[in-house]
């Protein structure tokens, strides 16, 4: 294969990865579609062991994120994101094996959670060896949306597969998503190649040197902000993507017209991670790209903390899912070029790992908000707040997305 063909074949080297990133959001939203009646009834258990099932895997990428990175820039993201496909296949299939056991269905499940950090930290690499300059955030946007089709894929077809309490239904619905996961490693394994320029494994990073090239990337300023951008981002979007049903519900909007204004932002956020990533590689723009999509972003959280009526709310959930998520790849591609392509795996998990934290922790923090928001409005009597009660966790995503913008001026835009 000469090299005018291989670079041709990016475009097939990144669909594989896409393919993988896909499944391991397929198997990390499994049962979230349908964790009430149906696996409560199943497994005869509470919604809070089901909800266990999808909130351990950010709490398991954690410690894994760092060792996944140093492994991608060492030896390369074939293998690395190989090695999270095969953890993938393997432990989704391994699900059928519980039966109607809970907490084995709960081990596999966690295990299957191992696979992420292998599977996200590859792509800067990946966009780094096989794509030009001008196409590398667009192939950070690719990639990073197989994640977002995957989640939707979870939350519609297990709903429809599993549409009443019955485990055949459910080993079926496992058996489908764990060979998605399976032909999406085969295809990446058969088609992936390092680099379109040479097949030689890389020169392994001295151990000795591995602490310091991790404190020489911390020391940089872009990849600190971008850190805590990660941290506070991906958990806005958690969270909300956790809690929309809930706060339109609270407002008078049905579940189902909650689910579609959730499943808008979703595809809207899916088109935004191309569009984006287009303009940015055209003007190679990307401090200013952050800064617009986060004072535009204020204003829209702004105004989803009214009460409103619902085609509000549909449309600046489709802004938000926009604008939102198309920071990642841009995030994503500015770590590579401050860094370099020889760090790109440490520099990116050091985003994710930061990005796990903000999932697990403003997940949580807003609900908590949410609580003492209904506790202490209908003690005072505050009557907006009753009618309201997520008025308070959205004016904290508010907040946050002030900080943001005040750290994204200091942003040093590589040349």
């Amino acid at each position: 294969m000469n090299l005018s063909s291989k670079s041709q074949w990016r475009w097939v080297v990144l669909s594989g990865y896409t393919l993988i990133a896909m499944s391991s959001q397929i198997i990390w939203l499994n049962f979230a579609g349908i964790a009430v009646p149906q696996m409560v009834s199943i497994f005869h258990t509470n919604l809070t062991m089901i909800g266990l099932m999808a909130a351990i895997w950010p709490l398991i990428f954690i410690p894994l994120s760092i060792p996944t990175g140093l492994m991608v820039d060492r030896f390369g993201f074939k293998l690395t994101v190989s090695i999270g496909g095969a953890l993938l296949a393997l432990f989704s299939w391994l699900r059928l094996l519980a039966g109607n056991n809970i907490y084995l269905l709960l081990i596999f499940q966690s295990l299957a959670g191992t696979s992420q950090p292998f599977i996200y930290n590859g792509i800067t690499k990946l966009a780094n060896n096989w794509f030009p300059e001008n196409e590398q955030t667009l192939a950070n946007g690719i990639g990073t949306m197989g994640q977002i089709i995957g989640m939707i894929i979870a939350l519609v077809i297990t709903p429809i597969m599993v549409p009443i309490p019955s485990l055949h239904d459910l080993s079926l619905n496992i058996i489908a998503f764990s060979s998605i996961a399976t032909a999406s490693l085969l295809f990446f394994i058969i088609t992936a190649r390092e680099s379109p320029i040479s097949e030689r494994t890389r020169e392994a990073i001295p151990q000795q040197d591995l602490k310091l090239q991790i404190k020489n990337i911390i020391k940089q300023r872009n990849i600190i902000i971008l850190m805590l951008l990660f941290l506070i981002g991906v958990g806005v979007f958690s969270a909300l993507a956790q809690w929309v049903e809930s706060i339109l519900y609270s407002r008078g909007v049905p579940t189902f017209y909650g689910d579609l204004a959730g499943m808008s932002m979703l595809i809207s956020g899916i088109i935004g991670m191309i569009a984006i990533p287009i303009i940015s590689d055209k003007y190679h723009v990307r401090k200013k790209i952050i800064l617009i999509n986060l004072s535009l972003l204020t204003l829209l959280f702004a105004i989803f903390s009214l009460k409103t009526i619902y085609i509000t709310y549909l449309i600046t959930l489709i802004l938000i899912g926009f604008l939102l998520l198309s920071l990642a790849p841009v995030g994503l591609q500015l770590s590579l070029e401050t860094v370099g392509g020889d760090l790109a795996g440490t520099a990116a998990s050091l985003l994710w790992l930061t990005s796990q934290v903000g999932a697990f922790a403003i997940i949580i923090i807003m609900s908590d908000l949410y609580y003492y928001s209904m506790t202490l409005s209908k003690a005072l009597r505050l009557y907006y707040l009753i009618y309201n009660p997520w008025f308070i966790p959205i004016i904290l995503v508010v907040i946050l997305c002030i900080i943001s913008i005040i750290l994204s001026m200091f942003i040093i835009e590589p040349k």
